[in-house]
């Protein structure tokens, strides 16, 4: 199970106790993360379903217009739909307040769901490296980074390429998302792994690393080191 296949499972079961939702729960902080955040929400819209607003009682006379009333059956329709309304409500309210992963955290979790691509110690060719990046229009100058794992992975519905680079502080996930525009570098820290995520030339370069300092020097060397078509 990937990182997309455990959130639209999640999504629609918060609860899950499948192995394969277990399992990838364990070995990704990222997606354990959205689980108990998904748990959460659920519990407030269970909360916001069951908002009890009685409505205001029905006069039992209008005067100078005869004897009105209104049946019981109406009085308890009323009810449930003014609750039901008002659960509705409060629940979009709370689904849009609600704040959706970062990018950084899910590069994240993207990363940690591949961890023996942080194990390839070989490292590729510079034809290998080219047959991923030529079909996203992008490519390293010659000479300048070893890479020891390349692939295409699909990301946002995109298909982009998936590097692990070697530097001096250990291997580096690196994500080169051409589809995806950023307006400033954003880093963070999460279970162990670090992300920085910067601008390019079009779109966007994210690369994570495990226990590893200095992420932000790191991510900018590998940026300069990647070219982009028009």
């Amino acid at each position: 199970m990937n990182c997309l296949e455990f959130r639209r499972q999640v999504g629609a079961e918060p609860s899950s106790t499948a192995a394969t939702v277990a399992t990838h729960r364990d070995e990704c902080p990222a997606c354990a993360r959205y689980q108990a955040e998904m748990q959460a929400m659920d519990r407030l819209l269970g909360r916001a379903m069951s908002v009890d607003l009685r409505p205001l009682r029905v006069a039992e006379e209008v005067p100078d217009r005869g004897a009105l009333r209104a049946p019981s059956s109406s009085r308890r329709w009323l009810a449930m739909a003014a609750s039901l309304v008002a659960g509705v409500l409060v629940a979009a309210t709370l689904w849009v307040a609600y704040p959706a992963p970062t990018l950084a955290e899910e590069v994240i979790g993207h990363a940690a769901h591949e961890p023996m691509s942080w194990m390839a110690a070989q490292p590729l060719t510079p034809e290998a490296v080219a047959d991923v990046l030529d079909r996203s229009g992008t490519r390293l100058r010659a000479g300048t980074v070893t890479v020891t794992f390349a692939k295409r992975c699909l990301f946002e519905g995109h298909w982009v390429p998936h590097l692990v680079v070697q530097t001096e502080a250990g291997p580096v996930t690196v994500f080169l998302l051409g589809h995806r525009s950023v307006g400033a570098a954003t880093r963070i820290e999460e279970g162990g792994y670090s992300a920085m995520v910067l601008p390019a030339a079009r779109g966007s370069i994210a690369v994570v690393g495990r226990n590893v300092t200095g992420i932000d020097a790191i991510a900018r060397q590998v940026l300069e080191q990647v070219e982009w078509e028009a």
